[in-house]
């Protein structure tokens, strides 16, 4: 079963998390598209270049994120999905790279998390035990949500095929991973992370 779950996670690909570009500019899911309460996009999905920014960078944060959830989680369980998520997020940013070569897209990938990114791993690197727990699990379950909601709009209309192809994959694993979410987070309503902090 275990490996079943695994196997549709690797589909992941990409983001599980999307957030704010940098500082003071919007992300590119939320210029290009607004979520409705269902999670349902009701504008176009984000260009080709900014779409592949968006997943490269939330599986940077994902990655940066589970590294710190191995050292300071409190729960097994908690640790056992950080892992997955360094094993999924690693493999999306090759796929996602494979998408675009295939696309004869030279896309600019960033190298290193930008603010926003950078302030959400320092929450988490700031707490320990069950608070972290808390914490991370908050974060996770508002990043899903928004990225799936981008992957769905990208899937849907997006203006590249490959990517396009790219995002219908990792639909359903991402789905996987919110319903983890929604079923082991402490409480209904720890969905939002520490407040002030900007979730993705």
């Amino acid at each position: 079963m275990r490996n079943a779950l695994l196997a549709a996670a690797s589909l992941l690909a990409v983001t599980a998390c999307n957030g704010p570009d940098t500082q003071d500019q919007p992300t590119p899911s939320e210029t290009a598209m607004s979520v409705d309460a269902d999670g349902m996009t009701g504008e176009q999905p984000p260009a080709a270049a900014e779409f592949a920014q968006a997943v490269a960078m939330s599986d940077m944060y994902e990655i940066a994120a589970a590294r710190v959830a191995l050292e300071r989680a409190d729960g097994t369980p908690t640790r056992q999905f950080a892992q997955m998520m360094i094993d999924d997020h690693t493999k999306s940013t090759e796929a996602l790279k494979q998408a675009a070569a295939q696309a004869g897209q030279n896309l600019a990938m960033p190298e290193t998390l930008d603010a926003e990114h950078r302030a959400q791993v320092d929450i988490l690197k700031s707490m320990s035990g069950p608070d972290f727990d808390r914490e991370y699990l908050s974060q996770q379950t508002a990043a899903h949500r928004k990225a799936l909601a981008l992957l769905k709009s990208y899937g849907a209309a997006g203006d590249n095929a490959e990517l396009r192809q790219f995002a219908q994959g990792a639909i359903p694993a991402v789905q996987m991973h919110a319903e983890w979410l929604d079923q082991n987070s402490p409480s209904p309503s720890a969905t939002g992370g520490t407040p002030g902090a900007t979730m993705d």
